[in-house]
Order: structure tokens, then sequence, then C-alpha cells
């Protein structure tokens, strides 16, 4: 039976990459009694997972990791599988749409701290055509809104998730980071009705936290047990901290230039990885972020072009680095 499972899924993933190019199912890997999923959800992904807890039925912690989701049918049935055998769930940088149904399955939820706190979040939304518009006929089939208060154990908002189902645009997204956020934001929960593109944190704030509305069940983050192999890991141990400031004290930014000061503010919203640098004329500076192999050559470059002199890194991803 096994067996015929792992054929179905090779030929209903081989149909997905001929109809959809080079996009290819959630990846899984297995750590002892952990499973991580991560990517895109393609539709062949309940049987895989089926499979890897029949390969190994220790299995009780599911991290999801860097979803936009994707078919919402699995998600639903991921999430009932999860919930079913009992495990605890965790999201490890971002899990969206189909992948939110998947986390809320977990009888236990968690943040890790793989990623930077106001880079985990779980997002939540209706269901979407092609065209990326609100499917309602879908969302009310497939009864999303019971859905999620039943999987949210009866804690989730009716309100806020009667707003959520219906955002219009699938870019959209009520938007919930781990309560800790709060202290530096305001608020860790973000409305965003997909109008126009933003960052999550940008979006209408929403007075309640992850764990009030069920969709974390305990304030722990916890590691990934591959976290130390991702790369946003491996950089931070190859440019630690200095201790010359935390990464948001515009005070102490070596630039004495409204202008700098103004970049390096859209340098702390720009994703991973990437680099800051600065002159010693406190005048000049230059980034990067994503988009090149050396981020942080090209800082310097930038900034050397500029300054006509020898520049300094200032910030590495989400660490001052800078002495």
């Amino acid at each position: 039976m096994q067996r015929q499972h792992r054929l179905l899924a090779l030929a209903a993933c081989c149909l997905g990459i001929m109809g959809s190019g080079a996009t290819h199912a959630m990846e899984l890997a297995t750590h002892g009694n952990t499973l991580i999923l991560s990517g895109p959800v393609m539709g062949t992904e309940l049987v895989m997972v089926k499979d890897a807890f029949a390969a190994n039925p220790k299995i009780d912690f599911v991290v999801l990791r860097n979803s936009h989701g994707g078919d919402a049918w699995t998600g639903y049935r991921i999430g009932e599988f999860l919930r079913d055998a009992g495990v605890t769930t965790a999201v490890s940088g971002y899990c969206i749409s189909s992948c939110s149904r998947m986390f809320l399955g977990g009888k236990y939820r968690l943040f890790t701290d793989d990623y930077p706190a106001d880079r985990t979040l779980v997002g939540f939304h209706g269901h979407y055509g092609t065209d990326g518009n609100l499917d309602r006929a879908s969302v009310q089939k497939n009864g999303l809104y019971a859905w999620t208060l039943r999987y949210s154990d009866g804690k989730g908002d009716p309100d806020l998730v009667k707003r959520w189902i219906s955002i219009e645009k699938n870019r959209g997204a009520a938007n919930f980071f781990h309560p800790d956020v709060g202290a530096r934001l305001g608020n860790s929960v973000f409305f965003c009705d997909g109008l126009t593109p933003q960052n999550p944190t940008s979006c209408e704030p929403i007075a309640t936290n992850a764990l009030e509305r069920g969709v974390i069940t305990d304030v722990r983050r916890v590691a990934s047990p591959d976290q130390g192999k991702l790369p946003g890991r491996q950089r931070a141990l190859q440019f630690p901290p200095s201790g010359y400031a935390a990464l948001a004290d515009l005070g102490k930014l070596p630039l004495e230039s409204a202008a700098g000061t103004e970049q390096y503010q859209r340098y702390l919203q720009a994703k991973p990885p990437k680099a800051f640098a600065v002159a010693p004329t406190r005048q000049h500076w230059g980034w990067v972020s994503g988009g090149t192999d050396d981020v942080n050559a090209a800082a310097l470059k930038r900034c050397e072009e500029r300054a006509k002199q020898a520049c300094t890194l200032y910030s590495v991803d989400d660490n001052v680095v800078y002495h």
C-alpha cells in the first residue's frame, strides 16, 4: 500500500511539474522525531506526509517553513491529519494561506526562533482563483469560517475571522507574529487588505495576539533541528554582533546624513541576505539586499564608489558588526 501511495504521489507530482513549469511540491525532511515541510503546497503533499509518518511513527513535531501556501484542499486535509496525530506544529519563517491550516492542525502550536521574530509569521486569508481574486463559493463550500474557529480551539475572534476570509485579493492576510513583537512594534497582529503591496508590519494593527486567538498554544520559541544549517544562521555565525549598537538604534548609526539615515531605515525592512556599509566621512553609505552572491562586497563597493575611499561594514543581515 505504501508503495502504491508513493507511485501515486510521484505521478501527481510529475503532472504538477508538467503543468506549472519549475514549481515543485513541498520539500519534506525528517530529523529524528521532526518533520520539516517547506515551500509551495501543490496538492501532492497529503500522501507524502502520510508516508513520512508511516515510515517514522515517532514523528511528533512538524515544522512549517517559508510557504505561501497553494492548494486549499491539501491544507485542510493535512491540518486534520496532524490534529488526529496529536503532534506539535511550529512556524519557521512565514506560513501563509493553506500552510496556515496545516499549522492550525497541530494539537500544540509554537513559533520557532529560526528567523528574527519580525520575520516569523502565520498569515490567514480566504480562497482565491487563478486571477488572485476571492473565490467566495470555495470559502463557503469548504466551511473555512467554522473550520478556523474549530482548529483555533474555539479562541478565534469570529469577527476577525470573517474579515480575513473575505479579503478580496490573495496578497492580503491577517498576519500573526509572536506576541513579543508587540513590545517593539506596538502590536503583533496586522491586517493587510491586499489592495496595495505592503510590508505586513505596516498594515492595520489589531489589538490582540496569537496566544489569545488560539493561533499558538504556548509562547515559547523553539529551535528547529536544522536551524544551524539555515543560510541566515551560518552568516550570523560568520558575522556575529559586535555589541556596538542594537540593529534599530539610529542614534548610534555613524552617519551625519539624513538621506543615509533614511536609507538605513529602508535597509531594516529588507530581507536577508543584506549588508550596510559606511564611510569614515560619515556622509557616505552603500547597501545591498539579495540579488548577489556576496552582498557584503557589493555594499562595500557601492559605499566606496561614493566616498572615494575604503568603507566599513556596519550591519550584516540582522547583526550590527561595526566596531
